[in-house]
């Protein structure tokens, strides 16, 4: 069998030429590491957390000093995604197509987003766009109403039921979508004409908000009075893809926010006079992956509630911001208008925070150049541990002088984020178990380890044990198949509740590294157990290929009874380089306890880590004296994930210590 490199220049060097490249078409806005050399169907992705994998790898002494400018690159991207408490998630090169029309009933693809409509319907849906199924209609805009007062009885007309016509218009990366209802009552036996009212919805190419806007053209022939025009959003939580919300915040300058929870069945108006902003959250999610529509209304004097229905507990049907008209009116044009957007992930009960950062990228004067997808990032953590690596690599001797300037502000980026997790994740973990991915913990006490190696401050070493104290939480002990006590660490302690590999693979690091630093030799039981649960299983993956494949997987004993066992697999080289990582620390190691455990599972870890290594052969792409790791074996290329983890686990000095 071939023999891969473990000099980490080769896989660093088809980083640089390959991944890296201009996050605007223009070159105006730097260099990041682009999610694959090539566009994935037609798109063209920088993502936060692969990035700050990139990072952590070139981060490494030997690759440093001989790609400083590729280190800064980086650098330079990932922060510029920090703001505040946030790290969003991915950002692209703008693009707005039609994939397929029928008359008023079409379909458009967006950077990160898919536009559906239904326009003879009323319909408007928009949802997030992913390369890996997870595509979802977040949020369907429908479902509008008006009242008004004539002659001193109150009125109330369904909009989508008075369509008479539609429209869509594209043109240079903006979408205008648009349905027009005439409206009309019966009073004192007579038909009487309300007047036009129109709602129109625009997407741009560079944006990822969306304008929702009602007119309504009063016909100056009669007078009427308290007029209110809607906004909703209907059908909330259908299901599809985990589509659900249960919650709904409202901001309240000057006052505490008002959290609504969908606890039971019900009909509910939540005052919401004057918000400049409000948002639908998923309930019971973990942060880095709960969806949530976020809205600023364009004159937040004109809101005045908020009405949402629930048909099932803790699931939102049905929400609609009403926009009130006080007084007489007689053919005027009376308009509200919102700018919304969606997210899969954030800290949206911060929610003066959410008000101020999501209305400030909304209403900028500046015009985006690209899109930006304000969720959090799925892995955050991942850019803490890039951001300890790099304090770390740039203490090194002899490094670039780049790498000094880079110094003080990568440790100021960790201080400052830890703070924010510890804050948001590992204090909201106390009472809300859904809060953490467990995957991102572990990068989080690998971060940690890098600056207590650095610095020796003792503050590091105790926020250490708080953050291993959490991640032993995931440990799920189990019988194994011979009987013996195995454990799984989980995705998630309610949703995602399995052991993945990556998960897995990723806490036996986390522990491997802080056993030494927190000298607790009581954490070598918890490798020992999660190690057992690895072994190697023949299998069929259809959607990779129709043969067999001899594959290391996690065997879980599901949580849920009747002897169900669960495997998960590290098909995905991913997940097999985090493996080969934690086999790789594991088997370094000098404490005492860590040497006993390795010496009592060697022969299964050097199966594991041949069969490991085999498949990244099968998975390697060698040209110009680059070398490229693709996803599998079976895979076209490479991506900003894979690359990164292989190299580490190949490198001979991963800085894994």
């Amino acid at each position: 069998m071939r023999v891969l490199p473990s000099d980490p220049l080769p896989y660093a060097d088809f980083i640089v030429r390959k991944l890296m490249q201009p996050v605007a078409p223009d070159g105006s806005a730097g260099l990041a590491v682009s999610e694959t050399e090539f566009p994935i169907l037609g798109d063209r992705w920088f993502w936060a957390d692969d990035n700050a994998k990139i990072l952590e790898f070139l981060s490494l002494p030997a690759v440093w000093r001989e790609h400083p400018e590729a280190v800064t690159h980086a650098f330079r991207f990932l922060t510029s995604l920090c703001e505040g408490p946030f790290i969003f998630r991915r950002t692209g090169h703008a693009r707005l197509e039609q994939a397929q029309r029928d008359g008023g009933r079409a379909r458009f693809i967006h950077t990160f987003l898919h536009v559906e409509c239904d326009l003879p319907a009323g319909s408007v849906t928009i949802g997030t766009r992913f390369h890996d199924g997870r595509d979802a209609r977040n949020v369907i805009l429908t479902g509008n109403y008006v009242h008004f007062v004539h002659d001193g009885v109150f009125f109330s007309l369904d909009v989508e039921d008075a369509i008479s016509g539609w429209d869509i218009e594209q043109d240079a990366g903006r979408l205008r979508l648009s349905h027009r209802s005439e409206l009309t009552f019966l009073h004192g036996g007579r038909r009487l004409r309300l007047g036009q009212l129109t709602y129109s919805y625009v997407v741009q190419a560079s944006s990822m908000f969306v304008d929702a806007e009602a007119v309504l053209e009063l016909d100056p022939a009669i007078s009427v009075s308290d007029v209110v025009l809607t906004i909703g959003q209907d059908g909330l939580s259908h299901g599809e893809n985990g589509v659900q919300y249960g919650t709904i915040f409202i901001d309240r300058p000057g006052s505490t926010p008002h959290r609504h929870d969908a606890a039971t069945p019900g009909h509910n108006k939540l005052a919401a006079e004057g918000t400049p902003y409000w948002s639908i959250v998923q309930s019971g999610e973990m942060r880095g992956f709960a969806l949530a529509v976020h809205t600023m209304p364009r004159d937040p004097g004109r809101i005045a509630r908020i009405e949402a229905v629930s048909e099932h507990p803790h699931r939102l049907h049905w929400v609609v911001a009403q926009y009130r008209f006080p007084g007489t009116w007689r053919g005027e044009r009376l308009v509200a208008a919102e700018r919304k957007t969606i997210t899969g992930g954030g800290f949206y009960d911060r929610v003066a925070d959410c008000s101020a950062m999501f209305r400030a990228h909304g209403f900028s004067a500046r015009e985006a150049a690209h899109p930006l997808d304000l969720s959090i990032s799925y892995d955050y953590g991942a850019e803490m541990a890039a951001f300890a690596r790099c304090y770390r690599g740039a203490g090194q001797p002899d490094m670039p002088r780049a790498a000094l300037l880079l110094r003080d502000q990568s440790r100021a980026m960790f201080d400052h984020f830890y703070e924010v997790y510890a804050e948001n994740l590992l204090t909201a973990q106390r009472s809300d178990v859904s809060a953490i991915f467990s995957r991102p913990l572990a990068f989080v006490a690998y971060g940690l380890v890098d600056m207590w190696k650095a610095t020796g401050e003792e503050h590091y070493r105790r926020r250490l044990r708080q953050v291993v104290d959490t991640l032993l939480e995931f440990e799920r002990p189990f019988r194994g198949i011979t009987g013996e006590t195995e454990s799984g660490f989980l995705m998630g302690m309610s949703s995602s509740a399995l052991p993945y590999v990556d998960c897995h693979a990723a806490a036996i690091l986390a522990l491997v590294r802080a056993l030494p630093v927190l000298d607790d030799a009581g954490l070598a039981a918890s490798i020992d157990r999660a190690l057992h649960a690895f072994q190697i299983q023949t299998m069929g993956l259809k959607a990779a290929h129709p043969r067999k494949s001899d594959l290391l997987v996690v065997n879980y004993l599901h949580s849920e009874g009747g002897g169900a066992r669960v495997y998960e697999h590290a098909f995905w080289n991913f997940c097999a380089a985090l493996s080969l990582r934690a086999f790789k620390a594991l088997n370094g190691a000098a404490h005492p306890a860590l040497r006993q455990v390795a010496a009592q599972h060697a022969t299964r870890l050097q199966s594991f880590e041949s069969l490991i290594r085999t498949q990244f052969v099968q998975s390697i792409r060698e040209e110009e004296g680059l070398l490229e790791i693709r996803t599998s074996a079976f895979a076209a290329e490479s991506n900003s994930e894979t690359q990164p983890w292989v190299a580490l686990s190949l490198a001979t000095d991963s800085g894994d210590d």
